[in-house]
């Protein structure tokens, strides 16, 4: 088996334990652990925002766009290399700082690994396998989220705004 056949399947395999079961990760971020030290002021809020953003977007954008693209035609392979190079270099350098260090490995490992991918076949199969991996990890970080903080940003509504506006320009 080759390197990208032996990743796929650590990557199908992994979606797959954590399908029900909530991954190790996700686990210690919730309970406030994340073993680099990232978050400022001895807290992990801020960096569950950024994961759970940056997380967000390889899955709702990122992922289908570039299966998007390989299945398309219009794209050669080494194209999809260099978009696939190009679009997860920043999530490479981040995801596992902030908390998700196995996702983070797997990304950094597809990432070098789609260089040597040598079929637009394999590269959709390897492609489909991150972003279903992507979106179970995603689904598992808007479980965790606190949503219960928005309650402390209440909407305001036009008359509201109005009179704050006044206010401000009797000042």
């Amino acid at each position: 088996m080759n390197q990208i056949a032996e990743f796929r399947a650590r990557v199908q395999k992994h979606t797959d334990d954590i399908w029900v079961d909530e991954p190790k990760d996700i686990f210690l971020i919730k309970n406030g652990y994340i073993p680099s030290g990232a978050g400022r002021a001895n807290q992990y809020f801020s960096p569950l925002v950024m994961l759970s953003g940056e997380v967000r977007a390889l899955g709702i954008q990122i992922f289908p766009r570039l299966l998007e693209f390989a299945r398309s035609g219009k794209f050669s392979l080494e194209q999809l290399k260099y978009m696939i190079d190009s679009m997860l270099r920043l999530d490479c350098g981040v995801i596992a700082f902030f908390g998700l260090r196995e996702y983070g490995d797997m990304l950094v490992e597809f990432r070098k690994l789609s260089a040597e991918i040598e079929t637009m076949e394999e590269m959709s199969g390897a492609l489909e396998d991150m972003f279903t991996l992507t979106n179970r990890y995603q689904l598992w970080l808007f479980q965790i989220f606190p949503w219960y903080l928005s309650v402390h940003f209440p909407k305001t509504n036009r008359d509201e705004l109005q009179k704050l506006c006044e206010a401000i320009d009797s000042i």
